[in-house]
């Protein structure tokens, strides 16, 4: 019999965590997938507020990370329908964008955003650890 190191449970307990990274620009899609995933995270992906609709209402997601400015339909404007169905009603939300408007981020917040993350502010570490911290509770 050969042993199982604990950290492989406590990997599998991690990876079954489900994030949706809605992101128009190929660069951070790429890198945030690759480093959610290294981080145990079964990752998906849209590159717009239509296609996030579309998965979300048919996969199971834990946690959103999401642009606010994307083609098609925003990310407000996503979050706004997504919150309508039960399924989008508790599924927490980071958003992640560049777009640093208080009117933008207080439209965010109404809708249930959990942190309004401003893109130029932030390193890949920091907004991993900050959905962490919204998986664990």
């Amino acid at each position: 019999m050969t042993d199982t190191p604990q950290t492989n449970q406590e990997s599998n307990r991690e990876s079954q965590s489900v994030i949706l990274i809605v992101e128009d620009d190929p660069v951070l899609l790429k890198m945030y997938t690759e480093k959610f995933g290294f981080e145990g995270f079964k990752v998906l992906n849209a590159k717009d507020g239509e296609e996030a609709l579309k998965l979300s209402l048919v996969e199971k997601i834990d946690i959103i990370l999401l642009d606010i400015m994307l083609p098609r339909m925003s990310g407000t404007d996503y979050l706004a329908r997504f919150r309508q169905n039960e399924k989008g009603k508790n599924v927490p939300v980071v958003a992640l964008t560049n777009l640093a408007e208080e009117e933008e981020k207080q439209k965010a917040l109404k809708l249930g955003v959990k942190e309004y993350l401003v893109k130029a502010m932030q390193t890949p570490e920091k907004v991993v650890e900050t959905i962490k911290k919204y998986i664990r509770s």
